[in-house]
């Protein structure tokens, strides 16, 4: 989501284009081509209280039988190409981002131990400083990107995209255990700045009980906050994923909080709403974004970012099932 800010210096806004958001190139020469297209997705789902991101598929309604590409409503990114020769990414519409190449990050390439790529614009003249956090499962059927800049007093511009390229075949009984690993980055409202996070995912998805929609809750545990050579800045509460809804396209979502303790008082810190998607002959694989805002409830807001000020979490988890 994007909100109003005040930025650092002055900044056009431009309008998205359509186009596929996960473009795949080849990678046996050194000259690449786009090899995938998708129609434009007309429909909006709700399940909940939650309606999912807008989004792109290869129907013009989500179905298990297609794939499903989502990004944010709000956002900057529809449009991510991954170019495997040259291991970059092109994000197209991010505003003062150059020609929206991303090179891998050269301090930190990797997200701790989540084995997620990290990404930098590699425009070195007036640039907003992006960073962008991409996650493939083993298969190769699900990925997400999420892209923001600190070089704001906002949560400033950004996006994300998750995508399912193949099919699903949702179970009729029987719970799966999920788990896999998260990756997130971190930007504020009244303060400038850029931080990453990681933690542990857990989602139990309860097929038996599908069609009556609550069916799919969660957690993410171990979270942690670096900031970007690295270090480790603290740790997080652990966000719970309340119970959520599935479809009938194997497609998620649900609401997403987590709390501190202020004196004796549970008090909410964070809270928003995560979306996700099933993949495989088994449903075997899930990809997902969890995107929370908060203020730090404690005196000076430390995990917040001190005393004022706003924080905005957006990352992309995959996890998996035996």
């Amino acid at each position: 989501m994007r909100k109003p800010m005040t930025a650092l210096a002055a900044v056009f806004v431009f309008t998205a284009c359509d186009g596929n958001p996960f473009d795949s190139t080849t990678t046996t020469t050194a000259t690449t081509t786009a090899t995938t297209t998708t129609t434009t997705t007309t429909e909006t789902v709700t399940l909940g209280a939650v309606t999912l991101p807008a989004g792109t598929g290869s129907t013009a309604v989500p179905s298990a039988s297609a794939g499903v590409t989502r990004y944010e409503t709000d956002g900057s990114t529809q449009d991510v190409t991954y170019d495997a020769t040259a291991d970059t990414i092109t994000i197209d519409n991010l505003p003062f981002d150059a020609a929206g190449v991303f090179d891998r990050d050269d301090v930190m390439p990797t997200l701790a131990a989540t084995g997620f790529q990290v990404y930098e614009n590699n425009n070195t003249t007036e640039r907003r400083a992006y960073k962008a956090i991409r996650g493939v499962s083993a298969s190769g059927e699900t990925e997400f990107t999420v892209v923001r800049t600190g070089d704001y007093q906002g949560y400033g511009f950004g996006g994300f995209v998750y995508s399912r390229s193949g099919t699903v075949t949702l179970p009729t009984s029987g719970q799966a255990t999920f788990t896999g690993s998260y990756g997130g980055e971190r930007v504020f409202n009244g303060a400038s700045g850029l931080q990453f996070t990681t933690a542990d995912a857990t989602i139990e998805v309860d097929f038996a009980d599908f069609n009556a929609n609550d069916a799919v809750e969660g957690t993410l545990t171990n979270r942690q906050y670096f900031d970007q050579t690295g270090t480790l800045l603290g740790t997080l509460p652990t966000l719970v994923l309340a119970t959520g809804q599935i479809s009938t396209s194997g497609e998620i979502g649900g609401t997403a909080s987590s709390q501190l303790v202020v004196g004796t008082t549970p008090t909410v810190f964070e809270s928003g709403s995560y979306y996700a998607v099933l993949s495989g002959d088994t449903a075997d694989e899930m990809v997902g974004i969890i995107v929370i805002e908060g203020t730090d409830p404690q005196t000076g807001s430390p995990l917040s970012g001190g005393e004022g000020v706003s924080v905005q979490e957006t990352g992309g988890f995959i996890v998996t099932s035996p």
